[in-house]
């Protein structure tokens, strides 16, 4: 007796997408499918001439969860001047979309003129709809809430009568107002089914703590410093890609003659390598990993014109060779 093959449910036809059967199997033709199903640790692809294939599911679900928890490179959601997440308000932050490093030029687009004007001012919107309308409207960023939001209900504080037993407060949940967190959200009793345990994530929570991370190891780093002074020290520079470039371009001086040392104590790092923005994690965790505390080139005034000038500082062995 021939199987009964059931269409895929909306949770289901997130994971089995045909990107996500791509990016487990390299040889997958999306092309000509007629359909899509489950049949018991398989997917079954139909094809329009009445052929079938079959994939393992697991593969498909590992596609599914590492895309959709991929780490964008450091400068996906900086805001003006290298600005990291603002902090608003019940253990929400701004996740600024990284405009300013589009291209070069794109500092001058509306979305990134928008974000400088109101860098500094949401703190003065105490409405989370307003604030995710104002973010919506001129597609500043995220609302995030890595920790869950904290927002206090004052039946907490007062109770709703005298005679009830106070409510057990939810465990905070974490939060993103992006598209595809919110889908997850929906279809979370679903993914449970076919993921057992799974919670909703983003490419922007990845981010969060990879930042946030990044900033400790560097706060540490600091406070370990005699005077909370860094005599080995980075300064990095990035140029966003050219128009019809695919990378923009990464430069790193360093220096062990303390972080305000003057300029002609300064040297390239790996002067012959070309970096750009999909280097930036790995070379700045092996600048702390190696003692060297690293500065965005505006932080640090004996070195913040060197990178626009163009006589470079000479080069010699760099600090994470």
């Amino acid at each position: 007796m021939e199987t009964q093959l059931s269409p895929l449910n909306e949770a289901q036809s997130l994971i089995y997408s045909r990107a996500n059967i791509r990016r487990a199997f390299a040889e997958f033709d999306d092309t000509d499918i007629s359909g899509l199903f489950r049949k018991g640790s398989d997917l079954v692809v139909c094809r329009t001439d009445g052929t079938s294939q079959e994939y393992a599911i697991r593969p498909i679900i590992d596609a599914f969860k590492t895309f959709t928890s991929r780490l964008p490179h450091f400068f996906s959601y900086l805001g003006p001047n290298f600005r990291g997440p603002s902090i608003w308000r019940n253990n929400c932050y701004i996740l600024f979309k990284g405009w300013h490093y589009q291209s070069q030029g794109s500092t001058a687009l509306v979305s990134a003129v928008a974000q400088r004007r109101w860098a500094n001012k949401f703190s003065m919107i105490h409405d989370e709809t307003k604030l995710k309308s104002t973010l919506s409207a001129f597609d500043l960023g995220y609302l995030i809430s890595p920790d869950g939001k904290t927002e206090i209900n004052p039946k907490d504080i007062l109770g709703s009568g005298l005679d009830e037993t106070p409510e057990t407060p939810e465990e905070p949940k974490p939060y993103c107002n992006c598209g595809s967190f919110q889908r997850q959200v929906q279809l979370l009793p679903q993914l449970q089914e076919e993921i057992p345990g799974y919670q909703p994530t983003c490419k922007h929570m990845t981010w969060f703590a990879k930042y946030r991370s990044h900033l400790s190891q560097r706060s540490e780093l600091i406070e370990s410093c005699r005077g909370n002074m860094a005599d080995n020290a980075t300064a990095w520079y990035y140029a966003p890609p050219e128009i019809g470039q695919t990378h923009g371009r990464l430069s790193i001086i360093f220096t062990k003659h303390g972080q305000n040392a003057p300029l002609k104590y300064w040297r390239v790092y790996k002067s012959q390598e070309r970096f750009d923005e999909t280097h930036a994690w790995d070379l700045f965790d092996a600048m702390i990993e190696q003692g060297f505390v690293p500065f965005p080139h505006t932080a640090l005034l004996s070195v913040s014109n060197a990178f626009k000038s163009c006589s470079q500082p000479s080069s010699q062995q760099s600090p994470t060779s």
